[in-house]
């Protein structure tokens, strides 16, 4: 898998030229949206929400990693990938909550995914109202009628896991790799820059990268 065939799947799905800087805004529809490379996206996407080998590994992954919370995180037209994640979470002094997820990306546009890791600390806070937005720990907070809420710190993203979590890295990309024939993107190739393509969902913030354009801007946020 090579710079030129990754590029050349991108150029498929985004067209060359309309930067964002020159876009009419009294425009109903972007011109970049009124392309041929714009609409094989949108299919793609039309195809990747149907897909019945996705429907089945998302029922799978439960009986994957027993004992652990399984996730979706896809966010259809806006990223370049269905996207999965196992989780756990784990007390810490203080009433905090150290949360890790580990995640795979999965391209609609080529055959390829990405398996990362993110980590993220959960603060407590606590108040009167009846309502909680985190889950809570047994005994970890006063029992005084309150609720427990999180703040939560900026998540860390690692593409190489931790060896504390590396098992489960492995396991998921193993899965995806059986079940959908898929091969893991070359990280050396991240970075190359797609200067002269429009990659919608990036709002022209800068040339679009191969990871970005074939995957996502945003590994880093999940649900």
């Amino acid at each position: 898998m090579t710079r030129e065939s990754l590029a050349g799947i991108a150029r498929q799905f985004y067209p060359a030229g309309f930067p964002a800087e020159e876009e009419d805004l009294s425009e109903p529809v972007p011109a970049y949206q009124r392309t041929p490379e714009h609409e094989r996206f949108m299919a793609a996407w039309e195809k990747a929400l149907a897909w019945p080998e996705w429907k089945k590994l998302m029922k799978e992954l439960p009986h994957a990693f027993p004992g652990m919370g399984v996730g979706s995180g896809t966010q259809p037209f806006v990223s370049a990938c269905l996207r999965c994640f196992v989780y756990r979470v784990e007390p810490m002094p203080e009433g905090k909550r150290f949360a890790t997820r580990i995640a795979a990306a999965v391209s609609v546009l080529a055959p390829v995914y990405v398996v990362h890791v993110t980590t993220q600390l959960w603060h407590p806070t606590y108040t009167p109202y009846g309502q909680q937005s985190g889950p809570l720990s047994s005994g970890a907070a006063p029992d005084d009628g309150s609720s427990r809420l999180y703040h939560f710190s900026q998540p860390q993203l690692a593409f190489e896991p931790p060896s504390v979590v590396k098992p489960e890295a492995d396991t998921l990309a193993r899965v995806i790799e059986e079940r959908l024939g898929y091969r893991r993107f070359p990280q050396a190739l991240a970075d190359e820059s797609l200067p002269e393509l429009r990659v919608g969902f990036l709002n022209g913030e800068g040339p679009p990268t191969l990871l970005e354009a074939l995957l996502s801007d945003n590994l880093v946020h999940l649900p």
